[in-house]
């Protein structure tokens, strides 16, 4: 136990940093947007190249590391996390960005399941559960925490060093590694590696997150996304029927005869996916619709973050003298109620009710990761142990996964129905502006229809009021007009040529006539651009109101989804002796 406290903070750390960069880009992607000139379609893939490699690599590399050794495979995770992390926050374009977290990717994937395995392998019954729990709970905090972290480091130093800060900590790391795991003379085992099952496997999860991640933007009956599922299912289907036959599986299918690792992987996937949502919708909530800064975004999640933290360690302390189900069920119940609180904030709400959420659905959270991540390994030793963790990494990113292509489908829908609102608003107060003629009507909802686009994925709702100005030389071409005009006037009433009229009379009379035209445009165009500024304040609260409603309903929508979940605690013995 006493090697084991020097090596859990230096796994914790290497967890803790991994994991924070699947969520840590959420609260950054405006700046990023703003520096590097993309589409939030486009830079999405800064997340999504993270998400689906990660989720790829993690079961093949589970294996490799018993082949090549565990404490090296996570050395060398290690360093290519840093090096990762060092190469984003260099990124001049979203090209060099993809690559580099890809890098990143490849890291976290070799230090997650193998770091569980090391720290399992190193305790004894006893404390088993604490490790686990320690482990997959500072995983879901991470999750919390990104957005926290990445608003508060984005705030006070750019967005660049929400990836530099993870390299100082990176070579912290690497060195006290060298001091508590061997890499010399480490243990190995060998093992024969089924390749063909870790080309399948990755192939399925591949082309699963792909699908699931871009089904919206490319179309759910797209060629290409049919495509995607269609390789999905083979690949699926291929990979068990070899898993079953083969002696060295990539996945050992016997964990699924284990009703405690089957109730557990659904509640890994079910509460990563609720985590998800919240990661997913609520930065570019705060910060776009409600126009809050960055810090101010991260500081309002902070209580779920700190909430997850203290009900992890709590659960994995008290688990061993609890029943199972009530934990996991009070977990679903819990974040039950955050999702129908979170779909009912109050527009202009002082953010009372959100805090609320944030520590229910943290609660909730802590309740069902803790015990679904001990309940997944505890069964199992060895070779199998191994394969529970591969496996249950795996899970957890499908759930995240899973949110990211729910959420924001539900969003890109609700998005799209609250700009056509709005829109028709705006028409129909640009049909009631009494100053305007039809021609500045129809330019007018031309504008509105370019910033309003339903086609567009944009958020924001502010934009400037439009303003109407008259040129000197319309002005001008007024004052000639009525000059003329009143010369002729003056010529029939006086029964004199135009040419005969004085001087003197016809400069005094475009004198007054340039003073009186002139005042009345002025008039009319402040009167007109208040008009429009009033308008413009109708149309940004419409859009505002509209707009809230689009995040807010993606929760209210799948509020019963936590309650239903309750339902898969049967799953789990009734009681297991941990």
């Amino acid at each position: 136990m006493n090697k084991l406290k020097g090596i859990l903070p230096v796994l914790l750390l290497g967890n803790l940093l991994c994991m924070m960069d699947v969520s840590i880009m959420t609260i950054v992607l405006p700046e990023i947007q703003s520096a590097f000139g993309e589409n939030l379609t486009e830079l999405s893939w800064a997340l999504n190249v993270y998400t689906i490699i990660f989720a790829t690599l993690i079961i093949p590399f589970g294996r490799l590391a018993e082949h090549f050794g565990q404490n090296k495979f996570v050395f060398a995770g290690l360093v290519a996390f840093g090096l990762g992390s060092l190469l984003t926050g260099l990124s001049p374009n979203l090209t060099w960005m993809l690559v580099a977290r890809a890098i990143q990717s490849i890291g976290a994937a070799a230090i997650i399941p193998t770091s569980m395995v090391i720290g399992l392998d190193l305790s004894s019954q006893a404390n088993r559960n604490r490790v686990v729990a320690a482990l997959a709970g500072v995983q879901g905090l991470a999750v919390a925490l990104g957005p926290t972290v990445g608003g508060i480091v984005a705030q006070y130093w750019g967005w660049r060093w929400v990836f530099f800060i993870n390299v100082p900590l990176v070579i912290l790391d690497l060195i006290v590694f060298g001091f508590v795991l061997p890499l010399r003379h480490e243990k190995t085992v060998t093992v024969k590696i089924d390749w063909l099952g870790a080309l399948l496997s990755m192939v399925l999860l591949f082309s699963l997150s792909l699908g699931l991640i871009k089904g919206n933007a490319w179309g759910w009956q797209s060629t290409i996304i049919m495509s995607l599922f269609t390789l999905t299912t083979v690949s699926f289907i291929t990979f068990l029927a070899w898993e079953r036959h083969t002696a060295h599986p990539m996945v050992d299918l016997q964990l699924f005869r284990s009703r405690n690792f089957n109730g557990a992987s659904l509640a890994l996937i079910l509460c990563n996916f609720f985590l998800g949502g919240l990661a997913v919708l609520l930065p570019t909530f705060l910060t776009r619709v409600h126009g809050t800064s960055e810090l101010t975004a991260a500081l309002l999640m902070t209580p779920y973050s700190i909430t997850v933290m203290v009900t992890v360690i709590l659960t994995s302390l008290v688990i061993r003298h609890v029943n199972d189900k009530p934990i996991v069920a009070s977990g679903f119940l819990l974040m039950g109620i955050s999702y129908v609180l979170l779909g009912r904030i109050p527009l202009g709400s002082n953010y009372r009710q959100l805090i609320i959420a944030d520590i229910l659905l943290g609660l909730g959270y802590g309740l069902v990761a803790a015990t679904a991540n001990i309940l997944a390994v505890a069964d199992f030793h060895g070779a199998r142990l191994t394969s529970s963790q591969s496996v249950a990494n795996v899970l957890r990113q499908v759930g995240m996964v899973l949110a990211i292509a729910v959420f924001t489908t539900l969003l890109t829908s609700n998005v799209t129905h609250a700009k056509r609102e709005t829109l028709a608003v705006a028409y129909t107060q640009v049909s009631r502006l009494a100053n305007v003629t039809a021609t500045q009507q129809h330019r007018l909802n031309q504008k509105l229809q370019r910033r309003l686009n339903p086609n567009s994925t944009s958020t924001k709702t502010k934009f400037k009021p439009t303003t109407i100005t008259v040129s000197t030389a319309a002005r001008q071409q007024q004052v000639h007009r009525i000059y003329q005009q009143q010369l002729l006037s003056i010529s029939t009433a006086k029964a004199v040529p135009v040419t005969l009229i004085p001087l003197t009379a016809k400069h005094q009379l475009q004198r007054s006539i340039t003073i009186a035209v002139n005042r009345k445009i002025t008039q009319r165009v402040h009167q007109l651009n208040r008009e429009l500024t009033e308008l413009t304040q109708r149309i940004h609260r419409s859009l505002k109101y509209h707009l809230n409603h689009a995040f807010l309903n993606v929760f209210g929508v799948l509020s019963w989804v936590p309650f239903a979940a309750i339902l898969m605690v049967p799953i789990f013995k009734f009681r297991h002796n941990h």
